[in-house]
Formats: structure tokens, sequence, C-alpha cells
């Protein structure tokens, strides 16, 4: 008699079975359906694919390479943005190839960007980094990366409203509410940027966590309390000076608008042509819309929303498609297999853990 198969999982760091990957596996796999079933609605609405795929053929080359160009920048801004949260323990060219991992291969995973973000977690630890300090890091560029895309967004969103005030009248109902939203997104941004800026926050997030945690035995809150000020300390530690912090909202910024001129080269390569209000609030749009849960890189929902908002501003729908699915191939999918060479490079290197001060 054959014995039976004993269900196999695939192995993580330290040999333990990763019980996540059928589940994730399955979310990819939902996520595709409907990404695929989006592109095929709004594919079918612009008139065909023979269209949709006419315009990008007929793309323009040399804007699509200046978008590339651009897009690359963008990850070599991310790169440097990471290195000067982590320290000089990390190179240059390592720092763009851990934005790679997080932003780029992360990005187009099921549970995006939580992949990119554990393996690149794997990487600074292994070349000595200690993992209180690759959380923070990693953390902390999430944190400028998402707030500023969202205070951009806001910001277009208040000019596209004061433009629409004076060229369309008629449309003050949709005007008001679009100001409203871009003003309560902004007064979250102040709030939360106060609230994180406190250590009686960090102690709050300790209590409560140690509480949520309930197959451990619960410490002491003041002992949690203790524990939220040290991460207070060694956050405010990993931002630095407020120069520093000045800085790192630059690079953070300019990380962000690398990728809005991808986005623009893309357009341009097709033949669509937007002022800079309207051009940065379909960015924003297609930024936002990527992160919709389940869905890889937003596939699907981008490659709809947008389109049909560029048609709204008069873009016909299969020209708008071919630029999206343009920048798709330059932000999303260059990116991703750059990001799995990168991973490959980071992994095969031979590194000796520096000596690393224990948090104090």
């Amino acid at each position: 008699m054959t014995a039976t198969q004993p269900e196999v999982f695939p192995l993580v760091d330290g040999g333990v079975p990763d019980r996540t990957a059928r589940p994730g596996r399955l979310r990819l796999a939902v996520g595709l359906l409907i990404g695929a079933g989006a592109i095929y609605f709004i594919v079918s609405s612009s008139g065909g694919f023979a269209d949709a795929a006419g315009a990008v053929t007929s793309a323009r080359p040399g804007w699509l390479a200046a978008g590339g160009l651009a897009e690359a920048g963008s990850y070599a801004a991310l790169g440097l943005l990471l290195r000067r949260l982590v320290g000089d323990r990390v190179s240059r060219r390592n720092g763009v190839r851990l934005g790679l991992v997080v932003a780029g291969l992360g990005n187009v995973l099921p549970a995006a960007p939580a992949e990119g973000l554990v393996m690149a977690g794997a990487e600074l630890r292994r070349r000595g980094v200690d993992s209180r300090r690759t959380l923070i890091a990693l953390g902390l560029m999430q944190w400028l990366s998402v707030r500023t895309l969202f205070g951009v967004a806001a910001l277009d969103a208040l000019g596209v409203a004061a433009v629409a005030q004076v060229r369309y009248p008629r449309a003050a109902p949709g005007r008001f509410v679009l100001a409203a939203i871009a003003l309560t997104v902004l007064g979250a941004l102040a709030v939360t940027a106060w609230l994180a800026s406190r250590r009686q926050t960090m102690e709050l997030v300790a209590l409560v966590g140690g509480r949520l945690r309930f197959w451990r035995p619960s410490l002491p809150a003041s002992e949690r309390r203790a524990r939220g000020a040290l991460w207070h300390a060694e956050i405010l530690e990993a931002l630095g000076s407020r120069r520093n912090q000045a800085a790192l909202a630059g690079v953070a910024l300019t990380t962000c608008l690398a990728d809005a001129t991808c986005f623009r080269c893309a357009l341009v390569a097709v033949g669509v042509h937007l002022k800079p209000g309207m051009f940065l609030f379909a960015y924003a749009v297609a930024m936002i819309t990527a992160l919709v849960p389940f869905v890889p890189a937003g596939l699907g929902v981008v490659e709809t929303v947008v389109p049909a908002l560029l048609h709204h501003a008069g873009v016909p729908l299969p020209t708008a498609l071919a630029g999206v699915l343009a920048y798709r191939a330059l932000g999303t999918l260059l990116p991703a297999v750059a990001g799995t060479a990168a991973l490959i490079r980071l992994r095969m290197a031979d590194v000796v853990p520096s000596a690393v001060t224990a948090p104090r």
C-alpha cells in the first residue's frame, strides 16, 4: 500500500513552511481575473482590441525612451530615500536594487507591497541592519511615499476645482465636492503627521497592540509604554534633524514626480497632450486606484478608470487606453522585471554583515 503523500508547502527563511503560499496564489488568480475582466470591458468599449493595439504600435519611441529614463530616475531617488533611512550600511547601488524589489517586483505580487517589503527586509538584515532599524526604514519609506502621493493628489484636485470654477461654472456641485475631498485629505495628512510626531501616540499604539496580541502573555502596561517610547525615539533618530527630514521629503517628492514624468511621456508618445493640472490629476487617480486590494498593481482597475477620466477630458478612448498601457509597460512591467533581476543579484552576493550597534 502506498503511503498518503503529505501536503508540501514552500519553505521561507529559516526552513519554516510557508502556509500562506496557496492563499497568495488564490488572491493572485482572483485579482488577475478581475483585472482581465476590467481590461476586456474598457477595450471592448473603446472600439475593440485592434484600435487600442494600433494606437500603442504608433507610439513615438523617443518619448517612450524618455519615459523609461524618467522611471529609472524615480527608482534611483527611491534607492536614495531608503539609503538615507538605513545609513551607509547599504551602498547606493544596493539601495536602488532594494527599491526595485519593494516597489517594482513587490508591486505586482498578490499582497503588494508586503512581499516586496519582506524580501527587502531579509536582504537588509543579511547585510547587518538590525530588525528594528529595518522595520523603521521600510515603514518610513512607505509612509513618506504614500503621503507624498496623496498630498500631490489633493493639491492638484484643489487646482482642478479652482480652474473648473472659471471654465465650467455649471459644474459647481462636482467642483465643491472635489475641493471638499481635497481639503479633507490635506487635513488628515496634517493631523496624522502631528500625531506621529508625539511620543504619547506611539505609547498608546504599544499599549493597544499588546492587548490585541491575546495569544501571548500580556506585558505590564509600564513596560509596553516604555517599548512604545523606545520605538518613537528610534524613529526620530532615523528621521534625523529637520534639515534631514526636509531632504527626505524632497527625495520622496522627486520619486513621485519622476514617475509622473514617465506617465506624461507615455501619454505624449501616443499623441495625448493634457494641461499640467489635468495630467497630474489623472496620474494621482492612476496611483490611488493601483492600491486596490487583491488586484496586483491595480491591474484592470487603472486601465478602466484612467482612460475613462481622460476620455471625459476629450481624449479618444482608444488613444487614452494606449497611453495608459504604454505607461504600465514602462512603470509596472519593466520595474517588475528589473526588480526580479535585482533580487537575484542581491541574493547571489556574498556579504559579511557589519557590526551594528544594538538599539539603545
